[in-house]
């Protein structure tokens, strides 16, 4: 019984005298080894089973190799020849294989971004300080004096008007409420721009919020059509500037600074 050795199967493989040159083009070096492994399955079953796969599709050419027993033995082929075709077809896929797939260290298979981009594990910008230094905060209570105080000259300015008015002159009275919203929201405004740390930064937007509240009430008074109605916010108005009181009082202790005598 003829047998198929290393040696003839390669000269099936490739043409005599002539040498395969390298391609430039990867895309058809895993269609090829694709290609040889169908074609050593193929082998080896008819070498293990004695008889060939069942016919493809029509177009599939008749390019399997020759079967290692001829057509008039009906002898199955034994165990020592099964073990003989195994090992010849694992050796035929490890080379195919080994030849087919790119080098693990070539430059082309580096993905462009792990190349180009730092570690992962590279050191991290270091996160902001919960807790604010001391001189940091001396910064942010000089900022908040810095609006604070002439906030503070200009309402006593106005509510020392209103007061005076309050009891025989609607107009002023009125003129001395507008401007006591105008002074309190401008403070607001530039209460927001200071870059308080989280922690004071609540508390900031709980004293704008207070005085949002207190703002809407004195234009509500700025637009009283009698002087009764202009006292009947008194009570109203006390509450809003007791609001407004502790949340200046709790942004101060922030800051380090002594409690206000007005707000």
């Amino acid at each position: 019984m003829p047998r198929l050795t290393a040696g003839g199967y390669r000269e099936r493989l490739s043409s005599p005298g002539k040498t395969e040159q390298p391609r430039t083009r990867t895309g058809r070096e895993p269609r090829r080894a694709a290609s040889a492994i169908t074609r050593l399955a193929r082998w080896y079953a008819v070498a293990v089973h004695g008889s060939r796969p069942a016919p493809g599709r029509a177009d599939d050419k008749q390019t399997d190799l020759p079967s290692p027993m001829m057509l008039t033995d009906s002898r199955p082929p034994g165990p020592a020849f099964r073990r003989s075709a195994a090992a010849l077809m694992l050796g035929a896929l490890i080379l195919i294989s080994g030849c087919a797939s790119p080098s693990a260290t070539s430059p082309a298979s580096q993905s462009p971004s792990a190349a180009g981009s730092p570690s992962a594990s590279g050191p991290a910008s270091p996160a902001a300080s919960a807790t604010p230094s001391s001189a940091s905060i001396r910064r942010l209570a000089a900022d908040y004096l810095a609006i604070a105080r002439p906030a503070n000259h200009r309402l006593d300015v106005e509510v020392d008007g209103f007061g005076d008015h309050r009891r025989d002159d609607l107009a002023e009275a009125d003129a001395d409420l507008s401007a006591e919203a105008a002074t309190e929201l401008h403070f607001d405004r530039q209460l927001s721009r200071i870059p308080f740390p989280a922690s004071i930064a609540a508390i900031a937007g709980a004293l704008i919020r207070a005085n949002q509240s207190r703002i809407a009430l004195t234009r509500r008074e700025a637009r009283s059509a009698s002087l009764a109605r202009l006292r009947s916010f008194t009570s109203t108005h006390k509450a809003a500037d007791a609001a407004v009181e502790v949340q200046a009082r709790a942004i101060r202790k922030a800051l380090g600074l002594p409690p206000p005598s007005t707000s």
